[in-house]
């Protein structure tokens, strides 16, 4: 039955990505459909809610559907041009003066 599912994900144009947490249990998976809402389920199948991603801004939504926040993705500043691996200088030999 699972192959069937994945078959049916694939033909339809949806993407699943199974979810699992730090010690390696399974938690759920995620489902994104091709307009892009994501659907979160639990180990159980039941939805735990959805987001979509929009002009760098995610929504939130309660598995009935109710607005629950966004977040915004702020595009990290450009750095500065800096060397890398700047080669070292060779060690000089000692020089004495006043003699």
């Amino acid at each position: 039955m699972r192959y069937v599912l994945i078959l049916l994900f694939i033909s339809s144009g949806a993407f699943a990505q199974a979810i699992y947490d730090a010690n390696g249990q399974y938690r759920g998976y995620q489902q994104t459909s091709p307009s892009g809402v994501t659907n979160t389920y639990n180990t159980q199948g039941q939805n735990t809610g959805s987001s979509q991603v929009d002009n760098n801004q995610t929504n939130y939504y309660s598995p009935a559907g109710a607005y629950q926040g966004t977040s915004t993705a702020i595009p990290a500043p450009p750095q500065a041009n800096t060397p890398i691996n700047t080669p070292r200088q060779a060690p000089q030999a000692p020089v004495l003066k006043g003699w």
